[in-house]
């Protein structure tokens, strides 16, 4: 019986196959992109392919954040976007430490500058959604009382006319009493009670103190909108600085951030007879491809979870001031729904007799009437709908402080990635800090008599 030889699977060897030129093709470009100058036509056309390629992604999310985010016409974005794209296609084309300071960007994204955008996007969106939404809700409110204050005043002001009524009924049924020739003399109605000019000085006062709540609630809403303009781009600008500055002293200082045990730093040490670290950097040198994470590191994740801490308390506070002042306005409001009209009634009872010869009393006329009207505190017409606080704003600023703090966590690795970069970069000054790193390491090996 012959023996069948299986051989490897078409279908991994294919896979090994792509995952080897994918892996070439990426050192590839990202050597082009990293290297000072291109040396050929094709990494002059590589280059170019992958700037314009990375400026027409950061056009389009310029273009949506100014769209969706910063509330600006769509067509002043896509211009502004597309000049912004051009520049910074030309900038990355030219000028090598320009396409450094990008790249160490997106990882600065996940230490302290990135968790400081996030943070400050959840405050705007609080700040510009909660408060314009209470003062909204107790603008509505004031304007309830208002109207019922109005409403109120008015009905009282035609229980005069009633009053008024009455009288006039009475004088009325008196004149119709043959006995009785002129009632005037004894009976006189006057009202001195302008209720058209009250209820015009009602409606002024009302007008007033609308005016003054609307211009607050306008005045609060731009105030939001420019905030949140400035914010998010001192914050950009804060993140592009703190990436020049990383450079700048990476370039400057040979101590800045040169405390990773990478394996040229191995491999001097090795060259020199050194096998094993002293005990001071064995604690303070991080290795490049580990999880290990030193106390420096576990203190700076401390601190930044407090001050995440202290932000988020804010934030929330705010968020259940929200959601307080609407329960409690709406809680009312049904209170005051369910108050019955008061209902007045005047109840005129006359009755007039004459004396004859001073010994009988002989009825001659009587009257009964009643006059009714009636006071409801709020009419259905003055009530206003509240506005609920938007779900949405708390499960986006629960979303943004988890993130927050997912990166808390990454920042030690975003810190290491952002050095690699840079040394991939600028491998010659990687070398320096190498040799300075193993001289300090030899020069503690002697103080303590190790090596000679």
């Amino acid at each position: 019986m012959e023996a069948v030889s299986s051989g490897p699977h078409p279908a991994s060897g294919f896979l090994s196959s792509f995952k080897r030129r994918l892996s070439s093709t990426l050192k590839f470009q990202w050597g082009v992109y990293s290297k000072p100058s291109p040396a050929n036509t094709l990494e002059v056309f590589n280059l170019f392919c992958f700037c314009l390629i990375i400026g027409a992604a950061i056009g389009g999310l310029l273009h949506v954040w100014m769209v969706y985010n910063l509330n600006y016409q769509p067509f002043p974005s896509m211009v502004v976007s597309s000049t912004w794209g051009c520049i910074i296609v030309l900038l990355l084309l030219l000028l090598h430490p320009v396409r450094c300071v990008l790249s160490i960007s997106v990882p600065s994204l996940g230490t302290k500058q990135g968790r400081k955008i996030l943070i400050s996007t959840a405050l705007v969106i609080v700040v510009t959604s909660c408060i314009p939404n209470m003062t909204r809700n107790l603008s509505r409110s004031v304007d309830m009382i208002k109207c019922s204050s109005h409403s109120t005043a008015e009905r009282i002001l035609a229980s005069t006319s009633q009053v008024s009524n009455a009288l006039h009924d009475m004088k009325d049924f008196i004149k119709t009493i043959p006995n009785i020739v002129n009632s005037d003399r004894f009976l006189k109605i006057e009202q001195n009670v302008n209720v058209e000019e009250m209820k015009r000085g009602i409606r002024n006062a009302s007008a007033r103190l609308k005016a003054e709540f609307k211009a607050i609630q306008d005045t609060l809403e731009v105030t939001g909108h420019v905030t949140q303009k400035v914010i998010a781009s001192s914050f950009i600008v804060l993140l592009l600085g703190s990436s020049v500055s990383y450079l700048v002293r990476y370039l400057t200082d040979l101590k800045h951030d040169n405390v990773c045990q990478t394996g040229r730093l191995q491999e001097l040490l090795r060259a020199r007879g050194v096998e094993e670290l002293p005990e001071a950097y064995r604690k303070r040198l991080v290795r490049t491809r580990g999880w290990r994470m030193t106390q420096i590191e576990l203190r700076r994740c401390l601190w930044g979870g407090t001050i995440l801490g202290f932000y988020c308390l804010v934030c929330a506070l705010v968020l259940g001031l929200d959601h307080l002042i609407y329960y409690v306005l709406q809680t009312s409001l049904s209170w005051t729904q369910d108050i019955p009209e008061v209902n007045t009634i005047i109840s005129l009872r006359l009755k007039i007799t004459i004396l004859i010869i001073g010994l009988i009393r002989k009825p001659v006329g009587e009257m009964n009437k009643d006059y009714r009207y009636g006071i409801l505190l709020l009419p259905p017409d003055c009530v206003r709908p509240l506005s609920p606080p938007d779900p949405s704003v708390l499960s986006t600023t629960a979303a943004l402080f988890l993130t927050a703090l997912v990166m808390i966590l990454g920042e030690v690795f975003s810190r290491r990635i952002r050095r690699k970069i840079c040394s991939s970069f600028y491998r010659d000054r990687e070398e320096e800090r190498a040799l300075y790193l193993r001289d300090k390491i030899l020069l503690k090996l002697e103080d303590e008599g190790k090596i000679s």
